[in-house]
């Protein structure tokens, strides 16, 4: 199947593209703030992953879902494993986050040290939310230079 340049040059190129594209460089190309404040959002992706220094990372990620930002994301983000003096509490953090949800009964979103295991819960969490067409109202705000997400 061949891509048809023309239709795109006609639907996003021209001056136009070049001028937006000029004014991003200008912005240091960077997209503006989501304002802190609460956003109705449905959960899109639920996943246990690695952050950059290779530690074990739950990985959420919310569309917003009405409003002016409508359709933007909001992201969670949280270690999970101990920290380097040997402390549970970025653990704790996450399954604290994960049962504010509401999606599972508290007592069934728990961590029995098998990451294994707890990827499955949370392929298990995302799924049954969209099953159930969940919506969550999430409150942004800023903790010093660390964005902070909580279920309303």
């Amino acid at each position: 199947m061949a891509i048809d340049f023309n239709k795109w040059n006609e639907q996003f190129g021209g001056t136009e593209a070049v001028k937006a594209a000029e004014e991003a460089a200008k912005n240091s190309g960077e997209y503006a703030e989501l304002p802190d404040g609460i956003y109705t959002c449905k959960l899109e992706k639920l996943e246990l992953g690695e952050s950059k220094n290779g530690k074990p990372m739950i990985k959420g990620q919310f569309r917003i879902m009405e409003g002016e930002h409508r359709k933007q994301c909001l992201f969670f983000n949280q270690v999970f494993c101990r920290s380097a003096d040997g402390n549970g509490f970025p653990i704790h953090k996450g399954l604290e986050f994960l049962r504010s949800l509401g999606i599972f009964d508290d007592s069934e979103v728990t961590f029995d040290g098998d990451y294994v295991d707890f990827n499955d819960l949370l392929l298990d969490m995302a799924e049954e939310a969209e099953a159930e067409y969940m919506r969550f109202d999430i409150r942004k705000s800023h903790d010093g230079d660390y964005t902070r997400l909580e279920v309303e």
